[in-house]
C-alpha cells in the first residue's frame, strides 16, 4: 500500500535539512477472540483510571462514502493540548457492516455497534485496526482533511483495499522531521490511548492495532512496536495532553525498509558499504574506517544469537575490517537466502536462471550456481555490495558533520547533530567539526533530555535487546513483518538484520516474519504479490492463532 521508491530519501533529508522465536504464518480464519497487545516485563498491580478531559468519538457524526460500504470521521482530535492542530487528528474508516446507521437528515448518520455482522470471520468487536504511518524521511504526516479526503478513499490504494476484508483503517496525523525526536512517536502514542479510551465505540478491537509504514514510516511503525508505554515519552505525552491510565502498546508493526537505530547507522554503513568509495582522501578513509571499527565493538558486545543461540560476532580478516566471524557468515547467509529466493520465485522470460547468474558474473565471478539444486552461494558480502548495494556519494549517510540536521533538533528550525559513535571518531582524529557534535550531544529540550536520551526513545534495540537499560521496560509487540529491498543504498542490510535478530530473542514476540528482497530498493518490497494483500494475509495468520 502507498507504494512508492523513496530511494535515497532518508539519507537525503537528514543531510539536506541541516521473538522468543520465529513462527510461521498458517492459515485458516482468524480468531473471533481478542488478546492483549505485547509482553512487558512489569505488569500494574491495579490499572490506573482514566484521565482525559476529551470527549469519546461523536456517534452521530459519521459519514458515508457513496460509492463504498465505509462510514468515516475525519478531523477527531486526539489530544487535549495538540503542539499543530495540522497533523494531531485522526480519521476512522469503517466497514459498514460493522454499524446499524440512522440518517440524521444533513448528510451524516447515527450508528451504533452491530454485535453480530462478519468479514471475513471478524466482528465490530473483533476485527484489527490498520495504522498506516506516513511519514518518509520522518517528515510530518497531516491529518487527513475534506479536500485531501478523496485521494484516501479513491486514490490508487484506497481505504477499501483494508476495510473490504474486515479491517478497520484509522489514520493518524503526527509531528514529523521539523520538530525533533521523539514529536512523531509522541502524536502516534496519544493516537493509540485515543482508540483505546474510545475501544468500546468505535468498531476494532484497540488489542489488534498493527502500525504500517515504509522507509521513515517503517521506522517509526518498529518504535512505536517496541516502546509500548515506556515511561521515557511520559513528560512528552503530558504536554500535548494525551490520554493517560491507558496503554499506548500496539499488537503487531509491519514495516518496509525501516531506517532506524539510527545510533549505529553511520557506523553500520560504512562496515558494510564503506569497501565501495572511490577516491577518497586520507581523511575520508580515517573517518570510514573508524566508523567500522566502532561498528565491530559495538556488534561484539552486543549480544545477538541465532536461533541455535549462538554467539554472532565479529573477528578480524585479512580482507577488510572484520570481514569474518559467526556473524559475518549469518549476513552473508542471509544475502544467499534472498538470492536463492528469487531464484526459486522467478520464471525467466528469457534465458534461464543459470544465464541471469552469468550476467552477475559478467565482470568478475562472485556467484556458484548449483544448477541442479538452482541455488546459489557468494564469495563474500564485499562482492555482494560492489554489484549490488554500493554506497552512495555521501560519506557520512546520516548526521553530516557540516550540515547535522533536524531530526533530532529542538523544533527551532536549527540542526543538531546526534551521532556519538562518530562524533567519538572526529575527536581521535582531531577533526575540526569534533567539538559541534559534542555541545549539540550536551544540549537538552523542554522535558531535560539530551539528544542520547531521545536517541534511546527513538532506538528500538534499546527496547528489545537485553545488553541495553530499555529492555524489560516497555510493552513490545507480539506480531511483526519485516521487508526490505536488499539493494537498497539507503541504510546497511544490518539495519533490518539486527531488528529481526532482536526481535527473535525478545520474550513474549510470537512472529517475526522477516525477509530481504533480491533486485528491489527502496520500496515496498514482496517476493510476490501485492504488499497490502500479503500484509492483511499476515495478520489474519497470527490472529487465527490466539486462543
Amino acid at each position: 500500500m502507498f507504494k512508492k521508491t523513496f530511494a535515497i530519501l532518508l539519507t537525503l533529508c537528514l543531510a539536506a535539512s541541516a521473538a522468543a522465536g520465529c513462527g510461521n504464518s498458517g492459515t485458516g480464519t482468524p480468531s473471533a477472540t481478542g488478546d492483549s497487545a505485547g509482553t512487558t516485563a512489569q505488569a500494574a498491580t491495579e490499572a490506573p483510571a482514566v484521565k482525559t478531559s476529551l470527549p469519546k468519538l461523536d456517534m452521530s457524526k459519521w459519514q458515508q462514502d457513496p460509492d463504498s460500504a465505509v462510514y468515516y470521521q475525519i478531523g477527531i482530535t486526539y489530544c487535549e493540548s495538540p503542539a499543530d492542530e495540522r497533523y494531531e487528528k485522526l480519521a476512522v474508516f469503517v466497514p459498514a457492516a460493522y454499524l446499524d446507521a440512522t440518517a440524521n437528515g444533513d448528510g451524516t448518520f447515527t450508528c451504533k455497534l452491530n454485535e453480530t455482522a462478519e468479514i471475513n470471520g471478524y466482528t465490530a468487536a473483533t476485527a484489527p485496526i490498520a495504522m498506516p504511518i506516513i511519514t518518509p524521511g520522518y517528515y510530518a504526516a497531516e491529518a487527513i482533511t475534506e479536500e485531501t479526503l478523496p485521494m484516501v478513499m479513491h486514490g490508487m490504494h484506497p481505504v477499501t483495499d483494508l476495510t473490504d476484508k474486515g479491517l478497520v483503517y484509522v489514520f493518524p496525523g503526527c509531528r514529523g522531521i521539523d520538530e525533533g525526536v521523539p514529536s512523531g512517536v509522541t502524536d502516534l502514542k496519544a493516537a493509540v490511548r485515543y482508540l483505546r479510551y474510545c475501544d468500546d465505540i468505535i468498531p476494532g478491537s484497540a488489542e489488534r492495532i498493527f502500525a504500517f509504514g515504509s522507509s521513515g514510516g517503517g521506522a517509526q511503525s518498529t518504535i512505536l512496536g517496541a516502546a509500548g508505554d515506556s515511561a521515557l515519552y511520559d513528560p512528552y505525552l503530558e504536554k500535548i495532553g494525551a490520554v493517560s491510565g491507558v496503554s499506548d502498546a500496539i499488537a503487531g508493526s509491519i514495516s518496509w525498509c525501516p531506517i532506524t537505530d539510527l545510533d549505529t547507522a553511520n557506523a553500520e554503513y560504512e562496515w558494510m558499504m564503506g569497501c565501495t568509495r572511490e577516491g577518497r582522501t586520507a581523511e575520508e578513509d580515517a573517518i570510514s574506517d573508524g566508523l567500522a571499527n566502532a561498528f565491530v565493538t559495538y556488534l561484539n558486545s552486543a549480544g545477538f544469537t541465532d536461533a541455535g543461540g549462538n554467539a554472532l560476532t565479529l573477528t578480524e580478516s585479512a580482507e577488510g575490517i572484520y570481514q569474518a566471524g559467526s556473524y559475518y557468515e549469518y549476513l552473508k547467509s542471509v544475502i544467499e537466502q534472498s538470492l536463492n529466493n528469487y531464484l526459486s520465485d522467478t520464471t525467466f522470460r528469457q534465458g534461464t536462471a543459470e544465464d541471469y547468474i552469468n550476467d552477475l558474473n559478467a565482470d568478475k565471478p562472485w556467484i556458484t550456481y548449483d544448477k541442479a539444486t538452482n541455488t546459489a552461494t557468494i564469495t563474500s558480502i564485499a562482492d555482494f555490495v560492489k554489484h549490488c548495494k554500493r554506497a552512495t556519494d555521501l560519506l557520512v549517510a546520516f548526521d553530516q558533520p557540516t550540515s547535522g540536521n533536524n531530526l533530532f533538533g529542538y523544533g527551532d528550525g536549527k540542526p543538531s547533530h546526534f551521532d556519538k559513535i562518530l562524533a567519538d571518531v572526529l575527536t581521535s582524529l582531531n577533526h575540526p567539526a569534533a567539538a559541534s557534535y559534542h555541545e549539540d550531544l550536551a544540549k537538552t529540550d523542554a522535558c531535560c533530555n539530551t539528544v542520547l536520551q531521545r536517541m534511546d526513545m527513538y532506538t528500538p534495540l534499546y527496547y528489545l535487546m537485553k545488553s541495553r537499560d530499555g529492555c524489560g521496560k516497555s510493552t513490545v509487540a507480539k506480531y511483526w513483518r519485516i521487508r526490505s529491498g536488499i539493494e537498497q543504498a539507503n541504510t546497511a542490510l544490518t539495519t533490518e538484520v539486527n531488528l529481526a535478530l532482536a526481535l527473535a530473542q525478545c520474550d513474549g514476540v510470537k512472529n517475526v516474519d522477516f525477509e530481504t528482497v533480491w533486485e528491489q530498493d527502496h520500496t515496498e518490497a514482496e517476493r510476490t504479490g501485492d504488499s497490502t494483500e500479503n500484509f492483511v494475509a499476515w495478520i489474519n495468520a497470527c490472529l487465527m492463532t490466539e486462543s
